[in-house]
């Protein structure tokens, strides 16, 4: 016989207590005759057992007798010992006799519909259970009840992991530098601060900055705020609560230290290398110098034809630079910066006010401007002085005069100043001294500053062609004449006070 398939429940069977085996097996019909009557039931069937007492005679009692068992026909058969379960269908077991006379017998009712546990396991026979007393509602109310226990079992645990993400314990730990750079997003900040140890969990970090500290399981999809932090240089503590991080972050990066100091207009190129390392103990002279050889440094304006020991003479910017504490080691960086600011004011200069008339009629070149621009800047004394000087010099070199400038003469032969020149001073030769050259010397003389670089550009109109310095005269420190006989008389006030020789 083909055994029976073991039948399993489902979900529904179970919250509901009913069973989706089918309807319970039939009970085996009765054999026909003795010879038919099978000594095991069909497999996975099983019969309702009736143990009965009755009264069989009157007669005094007698020894039990052995079990005798009949078939349901009257008769008899070899008794044999069997488990109730597997009793032939119908048979009758005569238990015995007790002292009273009443009959025990084991018997079947073959009418009777077979009691079947809707969960037996077919395949053990010996194995018998029964519907439980409990229905299916309880088994729902147990299931909601075990469903709700893991939720907020499992919820608490999150929400406790979570917490601890949040506010750590402990004590904060050692100090930590960090730098957010330019452009770094939320996402970076908070991987940086994680990898620092600053915070437990950049995840965890970037989800309560969007939800704005306010984190929830089923809410922090929701949050779409966007948070963004300045670039620059912090100082945070590891182990840190996220409100505390945030804190210090809101509060913006530490101020740099910057020192200052003035580079002045009119410094030679030497000088302004003396300078220098005056004013920055940290620079160092070779340093300097190595820096000056990168061909970066020469400026835009520079004429192709210019000498090359002199191309960088006059387009390093004087002004006041503030440095960075980092940056006050690094010669090249500074170098490059004052070289910059020079293309950048005199472009800005240049787009502001144009070429003068007279610098266009004469052919000059942007290069020579600076040049005249160095000039105006070691011969004048007061800014109100340039821009007629200025003039004055454009005046010159339009009616082919030379320009006769002392400055010129004391780059020509390298003196200070505060030297006195002499008359082998005026006759030396050299492109720069412009008492025995006519034109613009091929270089500049010094460093202009923007108001020099002005005056070149945008010269006072005037047919001024003289210039001495008397301290008295209408315009400032030098007094300016259009005539050789005022321009004597002025001559003699200055050497009056010294200046002139």
């Amino acid at each position: 016989m083909a055994d029976t398939p073991r039948r399993k429940g489902g979900w529904a069977a179970f919250l509901t207590g009913a069973s989706d085996d089918g309807p319970p097996p039939e009970p085996p019909q009765p054999p026909s005759s003795a010879s038919e009557a099978p000594r095991f039931p069909e497999p996975g069937t099983r019969r309702p057992v009736t143990r009965v007492a009755r009264p069989v005679s009157s007669a005094p009692p007698q020894a039990p007798a052995a079990p005798v068992m009949v078939q349901p026909d009257g008769t008899p058969s070899v008794p044999t010992a069997l488990p109730d379960h597997m009793a032939p269908p119908g048979a009758v077991i005569v238990a015995g006799v007790d002292s009273d006379g009443v009959e025990y017998v084991l018997e079947d009712d073959p009418e009777a519909q077979p009691l079947v546990d809707p969960r037996y396991d077919y395949e053990d026979r010996n194995w018998v259970r029964y519907r439980t007393s409990w229905g299916g509602f309880l088994r729902l109310i147990g299931f909601v009840i075990l469903v709700i226990f893991l939720f907020t079992n499992i919820r608490g645990r999150i929400y406790s992991w979570v917490d601890d993400q949040i506010v750590p314990g402990g004590e904060q730990g050692e100090a930590v530098a960090l730098t957010i750079p330019d452009g770094a997003s939320t996402n970076n900040v908070a991987t940086q601060l994680a990898n620092e140890g600053i915070i437990s969990n950049a995840t965890v970090f970037r989800y309560w900055l969007r939800c704005e500290g306010e984190l929830t399981i089923m809410g922090f999809m929701g949050c779409d705020t966007e948070k963004t932090f300045q670039a620059g240089d912090y100082e945070l503590y590891e182990n840190m609560a996220f409100e505390d991080a945030v804190a210090i972050l809101d509060e913006g990066p530490i101020p740099e230290v910057f020192f200052s100091f003035n580079i002045p207009e009119g410094l030679r190129l030497e000088e302004i290398i003396n300078r220098l390392l005056v004013v920055n103990e940290h620079f160092e002279e070779q340093q300097i110098r190595d820096a000056l050889q990168n061909p970066n440094l020469v400026s835009q304006y520079v004429d192709p034809d210019a000498p090359p020991d002199f191309r960088l003479e006059g387009t390093l910017f004087p002004a006041t630079y503030d440095i960075n504490e980092d940056d006050l080691a690094d010669e090249a960086r500074f170098l490059r910066r004052m070289a910059d600011t020079f293309d950048a004011r005199y472009g800005a200069l240049l787009d502001e006010v144009g070429y003068d008339p007279a610098a266009i009629e004469l052919g000059l070149t942007d290069w020579d401007i600076i040049v005249i621009a160095s000039l105006i800047e070691e011969e004048a004394r007061v800014d109100v002085d340039r821009p007629l000087m200025s003039r004055a010099i454009y005046n010159r070199l339009l009616a082919g005069m030379p320009l006769q400038i002392d400055a010129t003469v004391y780059y020509a032969v390298n003196k200070s100043f505060t030297d006195t020149l002499f008359q082998s001073d005026l006759d030396f030769e050299s492109p720069w001294n412009t008492y025995v050259s006519t034109g613009i010397p091929p270089a500049p003389i010094a460093a202009p500053g923007e108001a020099a670089l002005r005056a070149a550009l945008d010269p006072t109109d005037g047919d001024y062609i003289f210039w001495a310095r008397t301290d008295v005269g209408e315009f400032g420190a030098h007094t300016f004449s259009t005539t050789l006989e005022e321009h004597n008389a002025a001559v003699a006030v200055c050497r009056e006070l010294g200046y002139c020789g």
